[in-house]
């Protein structure tokens, strides 16, 4: 299994209000993901050297980078409408939420060379990732007007933002450097996804 999993529970009928007004609802978390993301630059900086010269991550900068690619993967996942339950602000793991980005313990050594040259790396997949984000874009807006006018998200649907997520868990982990191993594309775990022979019925309006 690759160092970087991701796991997603399968609600097959959402809030359709929450669903409706979630680029509104997302705004705090988004300026949450800026404040991190701004600390991140200066981490993701130090572990590189730190790797580098040492061959070591250390752990307190793998811990708050592993905590980073965690919240921008689970917060993303919901904006996207893979979930409607509010996804915690903060870096830590929590296995109850729908949500789950596992990452392997810090390994003892990482390869200097590979850590060095990891954008450079990186480029075939960040390259598939435009493709990804189109896909990512399109079955999120298929998500949200099944849910809002039919009351339920189609498991196909949740099958392709499974996909979609996983990729970018594997990816951001990858040029986080939280591993060596170059990122697959697949792997992907959506749980309580059972084949549905009937979509459900849809969901009042005042729910």
């Amino acid at each position: 299994m690759y160092p970087v999993n991701y796991e997603a529970d399968f609600n097959p009928a959402p809030n359709r209000w929450t669903t409706f007004f979630r680029p509104l609802l997302a705004i705090p978390w988004i300026i949450v993901a800026v404040f991190w993301g701004i600390l991140f630059l200066f981490t993701h900086f130090f572990a590189w050297i730190a790797i580098i010269v040492t061959g070591r991550y250390p752990e307190w900068l793998y811990e708050f980078n592993s905590g980073v690619v965690r919240f921008g993967v689970r917060t993303g996942a919901w904006i996207y409408l893979q979930t409607d339950e509010w996804p915690p602000f903060g870096l830590s793991d929590d296995p109850s939420y729908p949500i789950r980005v596992n990452i392997a313990p810090r390994a003892e050594s990482q390869s200097r060379l590979k850590a060095f040259f990891r954008l450079i790396l990186a480029l075939p997949m960040l390259i598939v990732s435009y493709a990804v984000n189109y896909l990512h874009l399109w079955v999120a807006v298929i998500a949200w007007l099944t849910i809002v006018f039919r009351g339920y998200q189609p498991q196909g649907v949740n099958n392709a933002l499974t996909f979609a997520n996983s990729f970018y868990a594997r990816l951001y982990g990858y040029v986080a450097l939280l591993t060596d191993d170059y990122p697959p594309i697949g792997e992907e775990k959506a749980n309580g996804a059972a084949p549905m022979a009937t979509p459900p019925a849809p969901v009042s309006p005042n729910v």
